[in-house]
């Protein structure tokens, strides 16, 4: 069975963030006129094929035509993450994920009743602790956190604020005594977590979207908890399940090579 890696706190952060490939909820605080919505509703096809240039394109062309607005601006956010994660430069990913952040709050500011508002915000602090000091990584973790739980909180349909929470519990509650300790007297502790939580969340997620992302997190939990043979399961239906996001095949990948491990 592959061995479960000791968390430090120095790596904190890093391992706090469950970003799969977000997809829009069907509920909106406010709905967009006709053109608009097919305009919004082309550009997700382009995300999901993975055109995610073109896809940035389209939503300067709606900001300059229209204006700014929330759903234009947490897609936007989403997706300058989405080309990011095609980015193998650090230098050339942070700016990406700092334009990201920006357009998320900018999209809270434009309206702070939009759950998938408050999960692009977490997905982009998350992306933006990989690369910050310790301080920064717990302060950052605290945010996902915060927002993955108010887009919960305004929008239940939200899959990918489920995923991320579920992979922020797992990923806490896996710190050692002495790793909890440090980030507790140093910077101020986090909120409680558990590996039970995280499988519900990833559980809830499935429900809403069936995606290998959803139960290769799901399976890695099951390990955690020393459960192979439901992480068994979870890895198996991660190869069996759609293949209808552009990083789909990475998941697969891991899913397959994890399966492996446990023989």
């Amino acid at each position: 069975m592959r061995a479960v890696r000791v968390v430090s706190a120095s790596a904190l952060c890093v391992l706090l963030i469950g970003l799969g490939f977000p997809v829009p909820s069907a509920a909106q605080s406010s709905a967009p006129d006709a053109p608009t919505h097919d305009a919004l509703s082309r550009i997700d096809s382009l995300r999901q094929a993975g055109a995610f240039e073109d896809a940035l394109r389209r939503l300067d062309s709606l900001q300059a035509r229209d204006g700014a607005s929330a759903p234009v601006l947490w897609r936007r956010s989403l997706t300058r993450v989405d080309l990011a994660k095609t980015v193998e430069d650090t230098d050339d990913r942070t700016p990406l994920y700092e334009r990201a952040l920006t357009d998320a709050e900018a999209a809270l500011a434009a309206d702070s009743t939009s759950g998938n508002a408050h999960l692009a915000v977490a997905v982009a602090e998350g992306r933006l602790a990989l690369d910050a000091g310790t301080r920064e990584r717990v302060r950052r973790s605290r945010a996902v956190k915060q927002h993955a739980d108010r887009a919960i909180e305004l929008d239940s349909t939200l899959a990918g604020a489920y995923h991320v929470r579920g992979r922020w519990h797992r990923e806490v509650d896996d710190l050692g005594f002495f790793e909890r300790a440090i980030v507790k007297t140093v910077y101020g502790g986090l909120p409680e977590a558990s590996s039970e939580q995280a499988v519900r969340d990833f559980r809830r997620a499935l429900t809403l979207e069936e995606r290998a992302f959803h139960y290769l997190e799901l399976g890695k939990t099951y390990e955690l908890m020393d459960r192979p043979e439901e992480a068994r399961t979870a890895y198996e239906a991660a190869l069996e399940g759609p293949t209808h996001d552009p990083f789909a095949p990475r998941y697969k990948d891991e899913a397959r090579e994890r399966l492996a491990d446990l023989d």
